[in-house]
């Protein structure tokens, strides 16, 4: 495995104790609580499998063992893992999207018509007394199963989002996600609406550009593989649009990268093409080459 060819972030860490537990980035793991201390290392260990491939790529950790020891890792897609005899590198200073500020330029982000604001907005488990939102009909309807654990998990990220504690409910919905790839699948109504919200919360949290890109770009592109409804599909493509076109100006190589599966899914906006146009212009002009938008 090529290690210099992963990227410096993210990098996760693991805190393994002698009492059996385990903790990525903070946050203990249900699965290794009460288990032995090499249980909770497997556990660990699977955890960022499932990070691995939700980025789709190896990703990095820091592993912090009971006795002191650290390990520096490499843990692939497949659950492969590989052993650095050097710390990772240290990442560069992030180029963060404003939160709180919208771009002016070439057109202002396009605020999604569900999943963030007030978190009455928020989409709701369906019962009796939530209607469904006007843009979500039949099989799309029930943003979450009737399931309690989901409930009570999805108003602990409502109670978080009203917080203003955006960084908690990505995570929250991200676990949430995980759940339901799991008992559904990838392209289930349930676990297409969860991916939407944490788009959403993720954007308005703001974070690095690329990787913001590459999430409101995924998120488009499995709404329309799974044919949800069309609204928050071009939203979303809209939205990776505008920061891709500031990722230009920050991170040419990376925009190159991402102007292909933008451009595909951008043949889905009905606009004028406008927006198409100016990829292809961009690319055309050899500005991956230059460095300059």
């Amino acid at each position: 495995m090529n290690t210099d060819s992963i990227p410096a972030t993210p990098v996760y860490t693991v805190t393994l104790t002698a009492s059996g537990s385990a903790a990525i980035d903070g946050e203990e793991l249900d699965s290794a609580a009460g288990r032995t201390p090499d249980e909770a290392r497997v556990a660990a260990l699977a955890e960022l499998k499932v990070k691995a491939a939700f980025h789709g790529r190896p990703v990095r950790a820091t592993a912090k063992e009971a006795d002191g020891i650290v390990y520096h890792l490499i843990v692939a897609p497949d659950g492969a893992v590989s052993t650095l005899d050097q710390p990772h590198p240290t990442p560069p200073a992030p180029r963060r999207a404003p939160a709180a500020e919208r771009p002016a330029h070439p057109a202002a982000v396009d605020p999604p018509a569900r999943p963030v604001g007030p978190p009455e907005h928020l989409p709701q488990p369906a019962s009796d007394q939530t209607p469904a939102p006007a843009a979500m009909t039949g099989e799309w309807a029930a943003p979450l199963p009737s399931d309690m654990t989901y409930r009570l998990q999805w108003a602990q990220l409502v109670r978080q989002e009203q917080a203003g504690a955006l960084a908690e409910a990505v995570l929250m919905a991200d676990r949430i996600e995980t759940a339901l790839t799991a008992q559904y699948g990838p392209q289930h109504p349930h676990t297409i609406n969860v991916l939407t919200v944490r788009a959403w919360l993720t954007l308005r949290a703001g974070g690095e550009l690329a990787e913001l890109v590459e999430l409101l770009i995924e998120t488009a592109d499995r709404r329309q593989e799974a044919k949800a409804p069309a609204e928050d599909t071009l939203r979303a493509i809209r939205n990776a649009h505008v920061l891709w076109r500031y990722l230009t100006g920050e991170d040419a190589v990376t925009a190159r990268e991402l102007a292909e599966p933008l451009l595909v899914l951008l043949d889905l906006d009905d606009d004028d093409g406008r927006r198409a146009r100016d990829v292809v212009r961009w690319v055309e002009s050899g500005g991956a080459a230059l460095g300059a938008a």
